[in-house]
């Protein structure tokens, strides 16, 4: 990874800086959340009272603005370390701002690498992809933000969480494209087991077993998310499963076959005519 001055801070795992493979931990739960909530807004002005709540929760101490001070210090000291300049963490009168670009942080260069892959799936450069993809993955070593325990910070965790998931479902549906029936069964299984109300995480898993000649798993795929999602949260199976399923009971390969165009664009082709599926 390309990062200025070849240091990286790390929000995809334990909060940290890494030069040259070395990790530098940072140091104290009030220091990382400090940076945590800096480097999640890298090149922009975060107000004291902004920190304040991603530090404490809502209930500061009295000594607020102090710690603040105390905390700025402490991790200017660690980017000294780590072959940065004091003033990459700038003082503001309104707050601070961490002054490093984008593909400083590990979470961005994730997410760039991300929107590159789609673009590569879009053309059907499954190989180029799947690399591309493995190696936007391999950012992560661990849950975001792993050793932050803010209840605000921890929740902006669970919706990176929410990126990287997305991130392995894209990365089944390229192994579809590459034949990989059975990887792609395996990484959909168990995201579906994590998230079991995830419908579309249902679709693809449907179309990796039938891609595999596996007909009768794929529909009762279906059968098995109907009953959750019925009996769990009262819903019943949205269009883009009904359709898959639809699709399955038609065998319709334009629709199903490996590799063939995602649910998306079959959609903008106007879709199978429906059919009307039993309760």
């Amino acid at each position: 990874m390309s990062t200025w001055n070849d240091v990286t801070i790390r929000l995809l795992g334990p909060v940290a800086f890494v030069k040259d493979g070395v990790v530098t931990a940072i140091p104290g739960q009030r220091q990382r959340r400090f940076l945590a909530s800096l480097a999640l807004r890298t090149g922009q002005v975060i107000s004291k009272e902004a920190i304040t709540e991603d530090s404490w929760d809502g209930e500061p101490p009295l000594t607020v603005s102090g710690q603040l001070q105390t905390s700025a210090w402490m991790i200017r000291r660690v980017l000294e370390k780590a072959g940065l300049p004091r003033d990459t963490l700038c003082s503001h009168d309104r707050g601070y701002e961490l002054r490093v670009p984008p593909e400083t942080v590990d979470l961005f260069v994730f997410r760039e690498g991300v929107r590159k892959v789609r673009d590569l799936y879009t053309r059907r450069r499954h190989k180029d992809a799947s690399d591309a993809l493995d190696t936007a993955l391999a950012l992560w070593k661990g849950p975001a933000l792993a050793d932050v325990t803010s209840s605000r910070l921890r929740m902006r965790a669970e919706t990176l969480e929410d990126e990287r998931t997305a991130a392995v479902e894209l990365r089944a549906l390229i192994d579809i494209g590459l034949g990989h029936y059975s990887e792609a069964i395996t990484r959909l299984s168990e995201l579906v087991d994590h998230d079991p109300f995830r419908e579309d995480l249902y679709v693809g898993l449907m179309k990796a077993y039938y891609a595999e000649g596996r007909q009768a798993d794929a529909i009762q795929v279906f059968h098995q998310a109907k009953k959750i999602l019925r009996e769990q949260i009262g819903i019943n199976p949205g269009a883009r499963m009904t359709r898959m399923m639809q699709a399955i009971l038609r065998q319709d390969e334009l629709f199903l076959r490996a590799g063939g165009p995602d649910l998306s664009e079959y959609d903008r082709r106007g879709g199978p005519p429906s059919l009307q599926m039993q309760g």
